[in-house]
């Protein structure tokens, strides 16, 4: 299927990813025929099924639909641009880790003059008729400004500006993941960067995580080993690695968190353990987990790291917009807006609120408020993949 992927990709990158929308009626482009004529609004399970036989090689094609908060039997085909990235453009790492990339943002952005306040808790945003003025922060201090682009996930964001939007269908949250950091003493050198190690379950699974707000009984897993492309990201004789099982969100399964978290944590170990690498949990000499509660705590909706679920009423002109009435000149960036979940698109999420900002591409709004352009373009799109001087491929397999 990869030549399908590449041509899903192609068709829908610049209209519908990294493009900006104020009404349905921004999908009437001339992809949106090349897209129907893909199947990309059919179910992702089928479309990959149409290619490939093996279930197994079938998994490795749709299983990326959980990313997006979706069983792949209900995903629409067109988030197999998931597939695309993961299994054609290439996985790239970052050397030093995926914290350089905002810490190499942050070096431009000062270079630009712009000044970072790190640790600082934003508290309100300060108003003047249908404007944000400033940011007042926990300590008192207020930052004038011009615009605000709000970043945290949509609950947090939806605080500050005093008011959460109303939809027709209820926001809905993605599945959540528990996740063990580790430093490990093994040594393992032939396990590559990422590992999904998938059980016999296959849809009962996702039935258990979307529907019934229960743990996995036949555990799915990733098994992420950084150290595998970058050595130096541990000591002379160690590994770091993550280890993740999706969950269920806070709203689905009501779960206690703080008691059965570590009991869970070690479970994954366990399953780990005995379908790849006996001694697993023993060589741990470090661990930090991270269960829902954790991610609630920080303001995620729902208490998921994947925001909301990119179902059909939550995709594309229907996901919660970036331009939020009420205030003019605040735009909203991050996993909860347009385009939606995953760094890349984060990224774009970006590109698309400077673009509000700027008026790029767009004609800009008397009085310098914030353009409601139809379509604010964010420029020239390489859709081929690259690699930087700062990265390393990260490729690994997949059991």
């Amino acid at each position: 299927p990869r030549r399908w992927l590449t041509d899903l990709y192609r068709a829908e990158y610049d209209d519908f990813i990294d493009a900006n929308f104020d009404s349905p009626l921004d999908l009437c482009t001339p992809q949106l025929a090349r897209l129907v004529g893909l199947g990309a609004f059919g179910r992702l399970d089928r479309a990959v099924g149409r290619f490939l036989r093996d279930p197994r090689l079938r998994r490795v094609f749709s299983f990326q639909a959980l990313y997006a908060g979706v069983q792949p039997r209900q995903a629409l085909a067109v988030y197999g641009v998931i597939g695309y990235m993961d299994t054609v453009a290439g996985v790239y790492f970052p050397r030093g880790g995926m914290w350089q990339v905002p810490r190499r943002y942050a070096q431009v952005a000062a270079e630009c003059g712009a000044s970072f306040r790190y640790g600082a808790e934003v508290a309100e945003l300060v108003r003047s008729g249908g404007r944000a003025t400033g940011v007042r922060t926990a300590d008192g201090e207020l930052i004038p400004c011009d615009a605000v682009v709000l970043t945290p996930d949509l609950p947090v964001s939806y605080r500050l500006l005093g008011r959460t939007p109303r939809r027709p269908v209820p926001l809905r949250a993605s599945p959540s993941a528990v996740v063990v950091h580790a430093g490990s003493t093994g040594s393992w050198a032939d396990l590559g960067h990422h590992t999904i190690s998938f059980g016999e379950s296959w849809a009962g699974t996702f039935d258990e995580i979307v529907n019934k707000g229960r743990l996995m009984s036949d555990p799915s897993l990733l098994l992420t080993r950084p150290t595998a492309t970058d050595p130096s990201l541990a000591p002379p004789g160690r590994e770091l690695c993550y280890l993740l099982a999706p969950c269920p969100n806070l709203r689905t399964g009501r779960l206690d968190w703080d008691r059965i978290g570590p009991a869970y944590a070690e479970e994954m170990i366990q399953v780990i353990e005995r379908r790849h690498l006996p001694g697993f949990g023993g060589s741990l000499e470090a661990r930090q987990v991270h269960t829902p509660s954790h991610w609630a705590d920080r303001g995620l909706l729902d208490g998921s790291p994947f925001s909301a679920a990119h179902t059909f009423a939550q995709t594309g002109p229907f996901r919660p917009g970036n331009l939020p009435r009420g205030l003019d000149n605040v735009v909203l960036a991050g996993a909860g807006t347009t385009p939606g979940v995953g760094i890349p698109t984060v990224l774009v999420s970006g590109k698309l609120a400077a673009a509000r900002i700027t008026g790029l591409g767009s004609r800009r709004a008397p009085g310098g408020s914030v353009p409601r352009s139809a379509r604010a373009r964010t420029g020239p799109t390489d859709t081929g993949p690259r690699t930087a001087p700062d990265t390393l491929p990260a490729r690994g397999p997949i059991p």
